[in-house]
């Protein structure tokens, strides 16, 4: 038996070059939680999560750490339900599935590496690349220079579809916003936005989504929180708009339930919130056996390797944060991003989920 010998915990916080506004919310730092678990047989497996300046790697270390030593890694399924069995009064919050995400993550890793294979191709994927649609406009400034550059960029670099940031100024602005990226990628890209759960209300949210429905949008996202589903059926019927959400759904019986009642039609699924591996491709099945896409959040090195495996990707493609705008800070804990070449993502062929990890980096933002 392989068993587990031994689990550390890494809380890296990563400046932000710039304060950065999210909805209402002023960010000044990424968050990070690492896990390196190391196993008897001395295979080592990573994984983390965004902690957003919660304290789970603590979590990791107080109610998890106790429960999974010593027992066998080949399962992380097995321990998946284990922690969630000893955690029982939270196992369905996003707060703890986090943790165990990053923890299901690490153990995917390791199995990947005993059979010497990605895990895109462990689990039966054959592809070797995939689709990215770019995030920009996080920085609104006082004109559309910037976004025009960040558009222009991505551009270049042979990515077609695109989200932007939408809720924080007023709706004109973005309007104007839209407008621009419109007008620059042209009428067959793929176009998302994301409100941040900012809009509030139903009435103001049918205003700004009336407003820039005309640039052909492919969905909004989060216009309102996971739990107002009533609202996004609404809304949805009051624009023709789609909505979607979900990356804070902490299961994939929680991605079932807002699917089965209509409350989404493009599901969000993040594999560091969700419970990691399975939960995700659960997830991602469900919504294909009800006609539904889904779209993945950020973690573009963790989500190449298990949307490989799924035929109902959006059709714009993978979310991709571009390093060179510093708003997700994971590259600053690795020695390589992933490549992205002619607007794919190259997926990995190492062993395992191939992040090519720099501990000097994680050690030294977790100091």
């Amino acid at each position: 038996m392989d068993a587990i010998s031994r689990i550390e915990t890494f809380e890296a916080r990563v400046p932000l070059p710039q304060s950065l506004s999210v909805g209402t919310a002023q960010i000044t730092h990424r968050t990070y939680s690492v896990v390196r678990i190391t196993t008897n047989d001395g295979l080592v497996g990573m994984g983390y999560c965004y902690s957003r300046g919660l304290p789970i790697a603590k979590i990791i270390d107080d109610v998890m750490t106790p429960v999974v030593i010593g027992k066998n890694s080949d399962s992380p399924d097995e321990i998946r339900k284990l922690i969630l069995g000893f955690n029982w009064q939270s196992s369905e919050h996003g707060t703890v599935t986090s943790g165990l995400s990053a923890v299901d993550i690490a153990l995917n890793d390791i199995a990947g590496k005993r059979a010497g294979m990605s895990i895109s191709k462990l689990l039966g994927a054959t592809a070797t690349e995939i689709p990215i649609y770019s995030v920009v406009g996080y920085h609104y400034g006082d004109n559309e220079i910037g976004l025009e550059e960040e558009i222009n960029h991505a551009l270049e670099r042979g990515i077609k579809s695109f989200k932007i940031v939408v809720g924080a100024k007023d709706p004109q602005r973005d309007a104007n916003r839209l407008r621009t990226l419109r007008t620059l990628v042209g009428d067959s890209a793929y176009i998302a936005v994301d409100a941040f759960r900012t809009f509030g209300s139903l009435d103001n949210a049918i205003k700004r989504v009336n407003l820039i429905k005309e640039y052909d949008i492919s969905f909004v996202e989060d216009p309102f929180l996971e739990s107002e589903g009533i609202l996004a059926i609404a809304l949805r019927d009051a624009t023709g708009v789609p909505v979607s959400f979900g990356e804070s759904l902490a299961s994939s019986k929680m991605a079932a339930q807002v699917i089965d009642y209509n409350q989404v039609d493009v599901l969000r699924i993040d594999a560091l919130v969700i419970g990691g591996v399975s939960e995700f491709i659960k997830a991602a099945n469900y919504a294909r056996a009800k006609g539904k896409s889904y779209a993945t959040h950020i973690h573009s090195e963790i989500h190449a390797q298990l949307a490989s495996l799924t035929s109902n990707l959006y059709l714009g493609g993978l979310e991709y944060l571009d390093p060179r705008y510093e708003i997700d800070l994971f590259h600053h804990l690795l020695h390589k991003p992933l490549e992205i070449r002619d607007g794919n993502a190259i997926i990995s062929s190492e062993p395992g989920f191939g992040i090519d990890w720099n501990m000097e980096a994680v050690k030294r933002f977790s100091s």
